[in-house]
Order: C-alpha cells, then structure tokens, then sequence
C-alpha cells in the first residue's frame, strides 16, 4: 500500500519531531509540566504507528505501539523519568529488532540492501549479517549510555548526548562503514579471482 501525500507529510514532520525531540524537551520543560510534555509524546508515538499501519507497515507499527505502552507504564511512576528515557526505549526497540531479525530468516540490513540492490550474493549476504549485529552492538551502547544520562546526569548532558552526540555517532557509522564495505568487497573480489573455485562477489 503506498502512501498519500498527507501521510508522507505527516511522517516526515513526525520523524523531525521524534529527531528533535531531545531540544524540544530541554526547552519545552521551562514551559510545560513533564506530564503534558508526556502526553504529547505518547499521542506522537501512536500517531506514528497509526501511519505505519495505514501504510500496512505492521511491524513498525506494532513498534511504536509497543514504546507508547511502556511510556504510558513509567509515566504512572514520573512522567519526568518517562520522558528522559524515550531515547533508551527508542534504542532498546531498534536493538531488538535487528536482534530478532538475526534469527528470523533475514537480516534488517540485508532487508534495506535488497531493497536497493535486489539480488545479492553470498559474501553480501555474510556481510549484511555482520553488519546487523554491529547495529545491535551500537543500539546496545548508545541505549545504555542514554539510560546514564536519563538517571544520573543533569538536563543539559542529557540533551547534549541524545540531541547530538548519538546522531553523531549514528553518522560516523552510517558513513564510516561505506568505505570499509568497499575495501572488503575489493580485497573479497581479488581472492576469488586468485581461486575460481570461490564464489564470484
């Protein structure tokens, strides 16, 4: 099912929101209690899952479904601590869908590569799967790191490390993996030259 215009505008401005959403808390709190800030941010998560499933994205839905459950228990206890450990439940989530996608015929990155690509090989195929696990290892680190800021550091770290630093971090990987991808797959295609026998990349 493919996407209206609305919905594809509504889920970029949900995606900015969710990206900004760190900024938008450090200042919102001088305006607005943690509560309200809380109940804005479930009503977002499950605007978002209701575009997901309009869609007919039912994983991503059932996702988001699944954080706006768990902020709503935590908010009973303090919506403060609720808010602050959205980034830690956002990670925690991501962690465990590339986990589980390990395990359950496809890799999430070998998902995205089909998508693009269509067709891949063997050495691709083993590549990808390297790969989800080292986002599951990042999405583990950054989660716990959140978890740190959320519990044991001031506002202001807690804004500095999710509203920048993890983004930086997600870049230098994002990045910083295409040239290794391609040092690999020349240094793979240069054996399989020397050795017929080895499947061609």
């Amino acid at each position: 099912m493919t996407w209206s215009a609305p919905s594809r505008v509504g889920a970029i401005l949900l995606a900015i929101l969710g990206i900004a959403y760190p900024v938008l808390v450090y200042f919102g709190l001088s305006i607005f209690s943690p509560r309200l800030i809380l109940i804005m941010l479930i009503v977002a998560v499950v605007l978002r899952a209701a575009l997901f499933l309009g869609s007919g994205k039912r994983a991503q839905a059932a996702s988001f479904l699944v954080i706006a459950v768990i902020l709503s228990s935590a908010g009973i206890a303090s919506a403060l601590v609720a808010i602050r450990f959205y980034p830690v439940i956002v990670s925690s989530t991501l962690a465990a869908l590339f986990g589980l996608s390990l395990f359950s015929g496809m890799p999430m990155i070998e998902r995205f590569a089909r998508l693009r690509s269509g067709e891949l090989d063997a050495y691709a195929i083993a590549y990808t799967r390297k790969l989800t696990g080292i986002w599951v290892g990042f999405f583990v680190l950054n989660g716990t790191v959140a978890a740190w800021t959320a519990l044991y550091t001031s506002i202001e770290t807690w804004t500095l490390y999710n509203g920048l630093i993890s983004y930086v971090l997600i870049g230098v990987l994002f990045v910083g993996e295409w040239p290794v991808r391609r040092i690999l797959r020349a240094r793979h295609n240069r054996k399989s030259q020397n050795n017929p026998r080895q499947e061609n990349a």
